[in-house]
């Protein structure tokens, strides 16, 4: 029995039941967005639900030295139909979308398109224009300054793009994914699988690509782990390594540790080039309307660069930050500030200020509105 078929019989009990007791019948009229519990901006068919979720931005920038200007719309519009099956939500998705567009026309780009059927506490299908299942997160630094993230390209193994995909969820916070991906190139397919747990203890999970599966080419393979250990309740770590069949690899440690006032944070990235950088932060929140932050960062080449900067709210939708950094590299110093509007409804805007010791200033703006 689908879930539509259960909640309209329920629904037709109790109109009977009440109009047992009462002299005029009872409709009752169900919404199908509702019976699929699917809240937002959305239009309900007899069967289907369509919700709506984008968002529309503007920036412009001045380089008052240069004499230069630059202005850039971006926007996108995500649409997902949605309907009861046997065996789960049924789902077509499809987003459009326009980035850094310095013109008055310009081209619409197609970034999803893609079917589903399943439901997410147990398994769904995908197949289409999707984005890769391969995890690559709990590895970034969790300082507040500096931070860097360990990248990886998965040894070059073509992922995303036309897809077909399974997804499973095994209970307890442990997910399972396995799909083929890279589809749109003749001839070419790439096994894509992952495992990620999320528990008490934190999150971790661990991806492999193989690039080629059907050519027969050259193996590109290619390995993503991560963990996000919570120690304490005020101690965090991360942890997370990549290799592939180059026998490149890449390592990241950092760590976080919150005290009544103070939040300090340091992390460690390497790889098998002998590549290094180092951070470290702090963060100060003084009262509840203002925040300090402090870093630091080297790397194996003895570049370092220190910065410091403070928030400061100033009433519930504006925020004002300034923050002066100082690197090595051409012994430069940079200053910045920015003032922040947030009045709700999903609209954001600030207008900013850099300038540094070469000489450079530049005044940037940005505005936008985000619906779903």
């Amino acid at each position: 029995m689908t879930i539509k078929s259960l909640l309209l019989g329920s629904a037709a009990v109790l109109a009977l039941g009440t109009s047992a007791q009462a002299a005029d019948p009872i409709a009752v009229a169900l919404d199908t967005c509702d019976l699929l519990n699917i809240t937002g901006l959305t239009i309900s068919s007899e069967s289907n639900c369509l919700k709506f979720e984008g968002e529309v931005s503007y920036e412009w920038d001045w380089d008052i030295d240069a004499s230069t200007t630059d202005s850039d719309f971006n926007w996108e519009l995500t649409t997902t139909a949605t309907a009861d099956s046997d065996f789960g939500p049924a789902m077509a998705v499809f987003t459009l979308e326009n980035e850094n567009s310095g013109s008055l026309n310009s081209d619409v780009d197609i970034t999803t398109a893609y079917v589903g059927i399943g439901d997410a506490s147990s398994t769904v299908l995908y197949a289409g224009l999707k984005g890769t299942i391969a995890n690559t997160d709990d590895a970034a630094f969790l300082t507040a300054m500096f931070d860097f993230e360990l990248v990886d390209t998965l040894g070059g193994a073509q992922v995303g793009g036309h897809v077909i995909q399974v997804s499973s969820s095994l209970g307890d916070g442990v997910n399972v994914g396995l799909g083929l991906e890279g589809l749109e190139t003749s001839g070419n397919a790439t096994l894509v699988g992952s495992v990620s747990a999320d528990q008490d203890w934190g999150t971790a999970h661990a991806t492999f690509a193989f690039d080629d599966l059907i050519g027969g080419g050259a193996s590109v393979w290619g390995i993503h782990a991560g963990a996000t250990f919570n120690a304490s309740d005020d101690v965090t770590i991360v942890t997370a390594f990549v290799t592939d069949n180059t026998s490149a690899w890449g390592a990241l440690v950092s760590a976080e540790a919150s005290f009544d006032m103070f939040t300090v944070a340091a992390g460690f990235v390497t790889d098998s080039t002998t590549a290094w950088d180092f951070s470290v932060s702090g963060v100060a929140d003084l009262d509840d309307s203002t925040t300090l932050t402090a870093g630091f960062n080297v790397d194996e080449g003895s570049n370092w660069q220190f910065g410091l900067e403070g928030e400061f709210a100033l009433s519930d939708t504006l925020t004002a930050t300034a923050g002066v950094t100082h690197a090595s590299a051409g012994s430069l110093t940079t200053f910045s500030s920015e003032l922040a509007w947030a009045p709700g409804g999903g609209f954001e805007s600030s207008v900013g200020l850099t300038a540094d010791s070469a000489s450079n200033i530049a005044l940037s703006t940005s505005f936008e509105k985000s619906f779903e």
